[in-house]
């Protein structure tokens, strides 16, 4: 009597790991990640599309959507075009905020914000699969790269979201 149950929740075991192993595969073969441009008027740095480009691919890889995170203008195969996905942007608006007003105001007055277009698309026939406007809020006392490390976060959560 021990023996089968034993072998039945083995059996279960080795069904469930076998059903992991095939949700944990990647869904599309490779992305190809370009640096976001930003509108005119948008005050930050230069470097941070470079901030950006560099938090997006390690949030890719992270993720596990994909078997591999192209650098720009990387060429993939023909064979491999259909399951390529490629990601770029741009930065529409971005507000400081205020550390003073952070502090005294509270409950969120103060903060920096910024405003991005997110734009997806299957390499192949250029298929837009994801095109979505986003905005993140962080604190105002933060530098640029936690800025781009927050967005880059907030791209790849929505692409876990909308990509199934």
């Amino acid at each position: 009597m021990f023996a089968k149950r034993v072998l039945f929740l083995l059996a279960i075991l080795l069904i469930a790991i076998s059903c992991l192993a095939k949700d944990s595969k990647a869904k599309f073969k490779s992305v190809e990640v370009k640096h976001f441009t930003q509108v005119e008027g948008v005050e930050l740095s230069p470097q941070f599309s470079d901030f950006l480009y560099a938090e997006l691919k390690t949030e890719l890889k992270k993720s596990g959507l994909f078997d591999e995170i192209l650098t720009e203008d990387e060429v993939v195969d023909p064979a491999d075009a259909d399951r390529s996905l490629i990601v770029d942007g741009s930065v529409l608006e971005y507000k400081k905020g205020s550390v003073a007003k952070e502090v005294i105001i509270g409950f969120g007055a103060g903060r920096r914000s910024l405003r991005a277009q997110l734009n997806v698309q299957r390499r192949s026939n250029k298929e837009g699969l994801l095109q979505k406007e986003m905005t993140v809020r962080t604190s105002s006392r933060i530098d640029e790269k936690l800025l781009a490390r927050q967005l880059a976060k907030s791209i790849v959560n929505d692409m876990k979201h909308d990509l199934k």
